[in-house]
């Protein structure tokens, strides 16, 4: 698909996968990880890489989605709907357990936002608050891609702007608004595809198709064994990381990505 061991971007139509975001979305994964990780053993030595890795992963989401837009939004919003929350909704509920919080609240559908718990039920599943709302604005990030850079740029400015004008006021919805501007810049560059070699390959392939699932469910398991048997047990529940991931996304992701892409579908096609 491309040279061995360069990268490349090149324009390109819209739709079709691009297999190295893929790759990228697992190697970002696993930079969360081992900050969480480094955070149980005492060191946040990774805090930043952590959270470049967040906003990156909001710059893919958007690329992608943005590729894919076919105009039809009741059924995108469907489709992201069932395509995210199961794997969310398990983690969410896990978390609560071991927060000895009652799982069942409407935060379980990003209801309302912020949700100031978030932390303490399962710390991932906030960037799946602001995934969730900035789903609503994607026509708004589908037409900031196609008036070329100029209209991107006016796009990332008007978010910066509303942040700002919301400054005295609502800390979250300002953060909120912040993070449009990743969705934006990752709806403009869907007119680029990612060519590399090196994310191409088994290995980040692999960790990109269990990256969704490996994001939300690592705290679970690094926690549970933090808690168990203290440091020794976060090093030692890492392949088990990588594990519940792989079977969370077997069991849990597979299928909803599979009844995500029949809604909208005719009988006979």
């Amino acid at each position: 698909m491309a040279e061995s061991e360069n990268t490349a971007m090149a324009t390109s139509p819209a739709g079709g996968r691009v297999h190295a975001l893929d790759g990228l979305r697992g190697i970002l994964a696993v930079v969360v990880v081992a900050d969480h990780a480094a955070v149980e053993l005492g060191s946040a030595a990774l805090g930043a890489a952590a959270s470049v890795s967040v906003a990156a992963f909001f710059m893919i989401s958007s690329l992608v989605l943005t590729r894919a837009w076919d105009g039809h939004f009741a059924r995108f919003l469907a489709r992201r709907f069932t395509r995210l929350w199961p794997v969310f909704g398990c983690c969410f509920i896990a978390g609560s357990l071991m927060a000895h919080l009652s799982p069942l609240t409407p935060e379980l559908f990003w209801v309302p936002w912020p949700v100031y718990d978030a932390d303490l039920r399962c710390p991932p599943t906030w960037s799946l608050f602001i995934e969730a709302w900035a789903t609503l604005a994607m026509p708004f990030f589908v037409w900031s891609s196609r008036g070329g850079w100029v209209r991107s740029g006016v796009a990332m400015g008007a978010c910066v702007a509303l942040a700002a004008a919301w400054w005295p006021h609502t800390l979250a919805l300002r953060a909120f608004l912040c993070y449009l501007v990743f969705f934006v810049l990752g709806a403009a560059l869907s007119r680029t595809t990612l060519r590399t070699g090196l994310l191409e390959s088994p290995l980040p392939q692999f960790l990109g198709r269990i990256s969704y699932s490996l994001y939300l469910t690592h705290w679970l398991v690094l926690r549970g064994a933090t808690a168990a048997w203290g440091m020794a047990g976060t090093i030692l529940a890492l392949p088990a990381v990588f594990a519940v991931a792989w079977l969370t996304w077997r069991v849990v992701e597979l299928p909803s990505i599979a009844l995500s892409r029949r809604i909208g579908r005719t009988p006979d096609a």
